[in-house]
């Protein structure tokens, strides 16, 4: 099972128009064939939601931010959480990079949950230890 990083929400929710998109569909619908839960955190759920804010019709876009939402189980920040984002921030800041608070705060949620992470950006997750990142 995988959490769903906010690119797969996004691609998604573009309605198969782009590569990106049509990808990211076949990702989660094999996903659901194969009898998995749809995971994602309530980190992506807010980076996710900022797009409905600035779009040119926010009541729609929010109610189709609803609706994906609505397929899956969102995963809190907890305490396990907190901990394994400062193993994992001092293990990267260890071998000299800086990653984005936000990728190791939502790397943290899928490891402290044991889920793997489903996203397009390989690149900004692919420093942090124990991390299984999947790609589409």
């Amino acid at each position: 099972m995988a959490l769903l990083d906010t690119s797969v929400l996004i691609d998604v929710a573009k309605g198969g128009r782009s590569p990106e998109s049509r990808r990211a569909q076949a990702a989660v619908l094999a996903r659901l064939k194969a009898g998995e839960t749809l995971f994602t955190s309530r980190l992506n759920e807010a980076e996710f939601r900022v797009g409905g804010f600035r779009s040119s019709n926010p009541a729609h876009e929010t109610a189709k931010i609803d609706a994906i939402l609505a397929t899956t189980v969102i995963l809190e920040f907890d305490g396990r959480a907190a901990r394994t984002f400062a193993r994992a921030k001092a293990a990267v800041l260890s071998l000299g990079r800086f990653p984005g608070d936000m990728d190791v705060l939502i790397a943290a949620v899928a490891l402290a949950n044991g889920e793997s992470l489903l996203t397009r950006n390989l690149r900004h997750f692919s420093d942090i230890p124990g991390l299984i990142v999947e790609s589409y």
